[in-house]
Parts: C-alpha cells; sequence; structure tokens
C-alpha cells in the first residue's frame, strides 16, 4: 500500500468512526467493527491470487 493511500485510508476510518459514533448506537458500532475485524480475518487467510504461482500446463518441446 502506497503512502497516499494509508493516508487518505487512515483519514477516512477516522472520520468514519467519529460520524458512527454520533449517529448509530454504541451496538451498532461494535457489529459494525467486528464485521470488519472478520472480514479483515478472511483477507489475510484466504491466499491472493496475484502470489499463487502460475501454473504452466504446456510442455516444453524443443526440437
Amino acid at each position: 500500500m502506497k503512502l497516499p493511500q494509508m493516508i487518505v485510508t487512515t483519514v477516512a476510518a477516522i472520520a468514519f468512526g467519529y460520524l458512527g459514533s454520533q449517529y448509530f448506537h454504541k451496538n451498532m458500532m461494535y457489529v459494525i467493527g467486528g464485521g470488519m475485524v472478520g472480514l479483515g480475518g478472511v483477507t489475510y487467510l484466504v491466499p491472493s491470487k496475484s502470489k499463487e504461482k502460475p501454473i504452466h500446463n504446456k510442455p516444453n518441446s524443443s526440437a
């Protein structure tokens, strides 16, 4: 993740947390936070498609 993207993401998370605590109830914020933690855990455990090694099905035929 690049630095400007990290800054924007952090500011957005802080703004969402502030607005959520002002307009949602406490229990709803716990549900949203738990869902985000669960989503982060799933994305951490599921392997990324870009990190998988390519599968070469084509045999090397040298003549």
